[in-house]
């Protein structure tokens, strides 16, 4: 009996162009170059290097360490020599710069990963040291997000009924998922065996899309001798039935709320290369290399390649047969990816997808103003309203913006691709996004700065009536030593004779010597005068 699916608002049909990449197996990037190990990957990748220029590091070395609950650190992908510390291109929509760690690589093949039973790799570990294993490995969203899979396991725990497994790539173009899991469909089924353990789930769903048949069949005989119920559902092909929202409405029939999580529906969802990672995570090996599709006019090798996360995009290029001429790299799929800024950029975790074209001779087709036609709305895929949006961000209105569910955006793309002014809508929204981030951002300082403004105020408050309180209590000691002296002296008056009698004593005592004087001179006063006669 077939599992009953559902259905989610909009959705289109583009072109899938996956049979230049479909039927060529994953094949291991060789680096003979240096490699660039960006600091900053995943969301929130707060990261500081471990190690020094002159440092000798080995394949899997931690390169940094992390602080944020929602980073990840990064590791060596190649035995070599760090070489450099220091700002790089980032493969980023902004073109921004970021710390890298640069090494001399000498060797970037990955390790072969034997699949071995879960069992006895997880005996004696508690949930937490499992989880500990999966952050320290690195391993985040592997479908494009690049969210931490460790927070997303705790923030689950033991309410998750429903643990779905991404299988769906959807985008056109990019096969890298299907290649693994038609060629390790072993390891991605361990990987969901250790997300069992851990999360306990009543029911365990693998979604692929029906465009994938060979993948399918891999992963149904996968299941087959796995020690967990797992269920592989093939889905209807329509973009973008891979997003995490429309998946699980698809397979449960359940709609993620604005502003919430799947968690909170007692849901999960990971990516099957997430899951592989996850495998080999508890192997202790950490996430080092990922699978990426090259494809495009422009290169003559295209193909699913493993590569190390570091590698300069512009070495697998040249390795690939790009073309010479200006090129156009699109990161990610035609739908959801971004044009990348310099060829210099490296690899990063997140990376999936190289569409490699020559830059068009010709102007491309001119942006017309907006007819109010709806279609964007008809194919936005969680019900917003695409040309509200446009209206309120092209007048630079965010707050507006804002109010009409901006931030729900997927960013799919639909609504770009079905427009017949050929508006980009998707980039405006990524705009209004940066803005109201940067706002919010700022709030967030203004308001730290208040705080900090405010506990300064108080301290020198605090401190001003200590030192107060310190002066009158020494006065108050002083004041009490000086009563306590007047006392003494007043009782000691008391007990001593009387004042008068030792005035009187005194006054007699004059009076004795001044009579004695005076009986002295008369006795002088005479025999002077009797000399002087008889002279």
């Amino acid at each position: 009996m077939s599992r009953a699916l559902h259905t989610f608002h909009g959705g289109i049909h583009p072109s899938e162009e996956k049979g230049q990449t479909r039927d060529l197996a994953i094949t291991r990037f060789k680096n003979r170059e240096e490699v660039v190990v960006p600091l900053n990957q995943g969301i929130r990748a707060v990261n500081r290097p471990i190690v020094e220029v002159g440092d000798r590091v080995s394949r899997g070395d931690r390169l940094s360490e992390c602080f944020n609950p929602l980073s990840v650190p990064v590791h060596a992908p190649c035995n070599g020599i760090v070489t450099a510390i220091e700002e790089r291109p980032f493969t980023h929509p902004s073109g921004m710069q970021s710390l890298a760690i640069v090494l001399q690589a000498s060797g970037c093949e990955p390790h072969d990963t034997p699949a071995l039973p879960i069992a006895p790799l997880l005996e004696g570990l508690s949930n937490e040291e499992i989880i500990t294993k999966i952050r320290t490995a690195g391993v985040i969203g592997l479908g494009g997000a690049g969210f931490p899979t460790a927070p997303k396991l705790r923030s689950g725990g033991q309410q998750i009924e429903t643990l779905i497994l991404n299988g769906m790539e959807c985008e056109p173009r990019i096969t890298c998922d299907d290649r693994l899991m038609r060629e390790q469909p072993e390891q991605i089924i361990l990987g969901v065996e250790v997300l069992n353990h851990l999360l306990q789930p009543k029911e365990i769903l693998i979604g692929i899309e029906d465009n994938k048949p060979e993948a399918i069949e891999a992963m149904r005989r996968a299941t087959a001798n796995a020690n967990a119920p797992i269920e592989v559902v093939t889905c209807p092909t329509l973009y973008p039935s891979g997003g995490e929202k429309q998946l699980i409405q698809i397979l449960s029939g359940k709609e993620v709320p604005s502003g919430g999580l799947p968690y909170q529906l007692g849901i999960l969802c990971q990516n099957v290369a997430t899951a592989h990672a996850i495998y080999r995570a508890v192997q202790d090996r950490p996430l080092t290399h990922r699978v990426i599709t090259i494809s495009g006019t422009a290169v003559t090798a295209p193909g699913n390649y493993e590569v190390a996360i570091g590698t300069p995009i512009r070495q697998l290029l040249t390795d690939c047969g790009a073309a010479a001429g200006e090129l156009v790299v699109t990161v990610g799929g035609p739908m959801m990816g971004f044009p990348l800024k310099d060829l210099d950029s490296p690899v990063t975790k997140i990376v999936n997808s190289l569409i490699v074209e020559l830059a068009p001779t010709s102007p491309s087709t001119p942006v017309r103003n907006c007819i109010r036609c709806a279609s964007c709305s008809d194919a936005c895929p969680v019900r917003l309203l695409p040309q509200q949006l446009f209206w309120a961000t092209q007048s630079r209105n965010y707050e507006d913006a804002n109010s009409l569910n901006l931030f729900d955006c997927i960013e799919c793309g639909c609504c770009s691709h079905v427009c017949p002014s050929h508006i980009p809508l998707v980039d405006y929204y990524r705009h209004a996004k940066a803005v109201l981030r940067n706002q919010q951002q700022e709030k967030v300082k203004a308001e730290q700065a208040r705080k900090r403004h405010e506990f300064r105020d108080a301290r020198i408050l605090r401190e001003k009536e200590e030192k107060a309180r310190k002066l009158a209590a020494k006065r108050a000691a002083l004041k009490a030593k000086e009563a306590q002296k007047k006392e003494a002296g007043a009782t000691a008056g008391e007990e001593s004779p009387d004042k008068d009698d030792k005035r009187a004593a005194i006054a007699a005592a004059i009076a004795r010597t001044k009579a004695k004087k005076a009986k002295l001179q008369q006795e002088i006063t005479p025999q002077s005068t009797e000399a002087g006669q008889q002279q």
